[in-house]
């Protein structure tokens, strides 16, 4: 049950918080069926029990490093992204301290052996005063999770999007070029393939064949889509080919693969590149 005071769109007191981040699970699938696939074959024994402790303790510490990248919120599809952010962390806190506790719980522990009585004053904690521990925290985190979760989650949900984003790969070559032009001190030229209104995203890697070049003192730079990542060329690594074709063997990877990446990232990265072999 939401706790919130306030509606927003999309949410009503019927509809689970977590709920959003398992609907969304199934389109940013890549990790999670692994996990998925491992609960369907069978979690059965002590080994699946220590690597799916092991597996929480790595995407709690990946989603914090994730976070804190400046993009981490971008919202390039339009979609649930910037509410899934919430949900995501919040959910994982509140189960990996109830479960931990859960399989420690005197009934279940029983079939196998009597729990200890906590240890006394000076001596060494033993398993009930640990599973005790455990459960302290774990009241803790969903006492938090219970008062505040609902709200942020609604309030990420219902927040409008107020940038004017790319929707396809040819959009991000032009909006970086634009800002590339009004951000560096070099000359920016837009090489245009075709039309604006005639590219159609055919659903390979690569991008509409537009690209970018930035004259950097005696040496040009090209950025443009490669093979499902966004590049930067140097003029002076390419390698004259029959037919006239320049072939590079090596280039500057961005950081975003997005074909709709946020162009000022996009952009940052290219003045770092440029800065960096000018000095």
């Amino acid at each position: 049950m939401l706790t919130n005071q306030a509606a927003a769109a999309g949410l009503d007191n019927d509809t689970s918080w977590t709920a959003l981040y398992e609907e969304e699970a199934d389109v940013h699938g890549d990790y999670v069926t692994e996990v998925r696939n491992a609960v369907e074959y069978g979690l059965n024994d002590p080994r699946d029990s220590a690597e799916m402790a092991c597996v929480a303790a790595e995407v709690a510490d990946a989603s914090v490093k994730a976070l804190l990248s400046e993009w981490s919120l971008y919202n390039p599809a339009g979609r649930c992204d910037r509410r899934l952010r919430a949900p995501g962390p919040a959910s994982q806190q509140r189960r990996r301290p109830d479960r931990a506790c859960a399989r420690g719980r005197p009934d279940r522990r029983a079939r196998e052996a009597e729990l200890p009585a906590p240890a006394g004053p000076g001596q060494p904690a033993n398993l009930a005063d640990a599973l005790a521990t455990l459960q302290k925290v774990a009241n803790t985190v969903n006492g938090l999770v219970d008062r505040h979760a609902s709200t942020t989650v609604r309030a990420l949900h219902a927040a409008p999007s107020t940038a004017v984003l790319p929707d396809n790969a040819h959009e991000t070559v032009v909006a970086a070029a634009t800002l590339l032009a009004k951000q560096c001190d070099q000359k920016v030229t837009l090489n245009r393939r075709h039309p604006d209104e005639t590219y159609e995203d055919d659903g390979s890697g690569f991008g509409c064949g537009c690209d970018v070049t930035i004259a950097a003192g005696a040496e040009e730079f090209n950025f443009h889509r490669g093979d499902s990542e966004w590049v930067l060329t140097r003029e002076s690594d390419g390698r004259e080919e029959p037919g006239g074709v320049t072939a590079f063997s090596t280039w500057a990877t961005l950081s975003s693969t997005l074909k709709t990446a946020h162009p000022q990232q996009l952009v940052d990265d290219i003045l770092g590149v440029v800065a960096a072999d000018r000095t």
